[in-house]
Formats: structure tokens, sequence, C-alpha cells
């Protein structure tokens, strides 16, 4: 069978051209999924969230339930004066770290040495990082999981985050229904505390994987996408990073302006009880 005819079979194309097709075919059906990411990642940095849109990875119902989890983990207000985990954008910033490898370079590593986000200089955290094949491989297989693929296997096969998070949230759906409620996201009060305090197994498993991503979205790095508006460092009075902006030998010695009048009488009663007379185990005044 000749050259010609093996070209004739597929429309006249060479084998070569053939695979040069189906390559681009390959990437041009990922920009879809591309697009959407980015949009996705852009909303959250912009702090313009659609309650009802999908995320990266999850759909719009999975991100419902979970900014639910993430707020009865983090409260705000009104249950907290404080900014929680809803006002941060926990959920969000979960949903990017599950659909990571959608975006070239994948949103694992951020830049750095310096943010410069108050200005002085471009920020290098907004530019992530490549990975190296072996990086690649175990954070791939942390994520997506081991999907029988043999070089994901060698410990054993592995459930990814993604598999964790669609199964885990759609237990606590199935959970609320046997307590009267639809979905997970209408539970309130009593009804949730009750289904979290008392889950266990697998559901117990998952809640402690949330609860630790969670943490990581309202106190974070915002280019991650949480920490939105840096809220989770504001109440705690943490400036975030500020290289290399400097302090001033005033800041470095004296107490913030909120802080000062606790540090104030905290200094008189010290004083006081320099100034106190030492007594013996009897009550009487040691004038030795």
């Amino acid at each position: 069978e000749g050259p010609s005819l093996r070209s004739s079979r597929r429309g006249g194309l060479t084998r070569r051209e053939l695979m040069a097709r189906a390559r681009d075919g390959v990437a041009l059906s990922l920009l879809p999924r591309m697009a959407r990411a980015q949009a996705v990642e852009r909303r959250a940095a912009a702090g313009a969230i659609d309650a009802g849109a999908a995320g990266v990875f999850l759909s719009a119902g999975e991100m419902g339930c979970l900014r639910v989890l993430v707020s009865h983990f983090v409260p705000g207000p009104p249950d907290d004066p404080d900014p929680g985990a809803l006002e941060a954008g926990a959920a969000e910033y979960i949903d990017l770290l599950l659909g990571a490898f959608e975006m070239p370079p994948p949103r694992i590593f951020a830049g750095g040495p310096f943010s410069f986000r108050d200005g002085g200089g471009p920020n290098a955290f907004a530019q992530f990082l490549e990975l190296d094949p072996l990086d690649e491989l175990v954070w791939r297989t942390r994520i997506e999981g081991s999907r029988g693929i043999v070089e994901r296997e060698w410990n054993g096969p592995v459930i990814g985050w993604q598999q964790r998070y669609r199964d885990g949230l759609a237990r606590l759906d199935e959970a609320a229904h046997w307590l009267g409620a639809e979905r997970f996201a209408l539970l309130t009060g009593w009804r949730l505390r009750w289904l979290l305090r008392l889950a266990t197994g697998e559901l117990e498993a998952f809640l402690d994987l949330a609860f630790a991503h969670t943490l990581e979205g309202t106190y974070g790095a915002p280019e991650y996408g949480g920490n939105r508006e840096r809220v989770g460092w504001s109440y705690t009075r943490w400036p975030g990073d500020q290289q290399p902006h400097r302090y001033s030998a005033a800041e470095i010695s004296e107490p913030d302006a909120s802080e000062s009048a606790a540090v104030a009488e905290a200094r008189a009663r010290a004083l006081a009880e320099r100034d106190e007379p030492v007594r013996d185990l009897d009550g009487q005044r040691d004038t030795r």
C-alpha cells in the first residue's frame, strides 16, 4: 500500500498533517475551559463574585454548598463582627486550587520575592511559576488523583482532592435531606451545627480537608484567590508583606494607636506592683 493510497483514505492528509491537526484540535478544545478559569480568577481577584455562577472546577450548586461550609468554619457578619471565610473568598480559593491545572502556568507556586501590593513595583507574587516534571506529577496526583496512571500510582491508588470535594459536597447535600432540607446550603442553626458535629468516616475526613483549605483561603496570600482585599489580615492588624518598605523608629519602639491605651494600662500596673512593699508569708512587711 503506497503513500498516495494511505493519504487518500484520510481525505488527502499525510500522517504528519493528520497528527498536527489532532494536536491543534486538542489545544483548541482546552481553550474554553482555560478562558472560563481565567475569567473566574479575574472575578475573584476583583472581588466581583457571582454567587450563582459555576467555578473553575465546581458547579454552581457545589460552590453554594462550599460557601455555606466555609462560613461555618470561619464565621463573619452577622455572627461575628469581623470578616470571615465567606468575605475572604475562601470558597473561590478552594475552587481555584482544584482547577489549578486549567490555566498555564498552574496556580500552585506564586512568584516573588516581593508583591509591592501597596505600590513601588510589579507584583511578582501574581506571576506563578512553572512546575518541573516531578512537582507536576506530585501536584497532579494530589489534586486530580492517580486515575489509573502508572506514574501516579507508585505508592498505590490515590483519590485526589477533586473527587474528595465532589463526593464530600454531595454527602453534605444527602445528609441535609435527612434533616428536612432540600440541600446543605439551606440548612441553618442547630441542624447545620448538628450535622457537622456528628460527621464520621469519609465525611469527617472531608471536613478536615476543607477546614485546612478554608484557613489557607482566609489567611493566605491573596494572589492565590482568597483573602480578598486582605480582610484576613486586616482584622488581625497584620499589614502583610511590606518588603522592601521599612518601619520607622517610632513604629518599632512605640505601640500602635489602637493599642496605646492597653499598653499604658499595663505600664501603670507594672509600676504599681514595683512600688508595692514586699511582705513575708505572714503578711508582715519585710524590712530586710
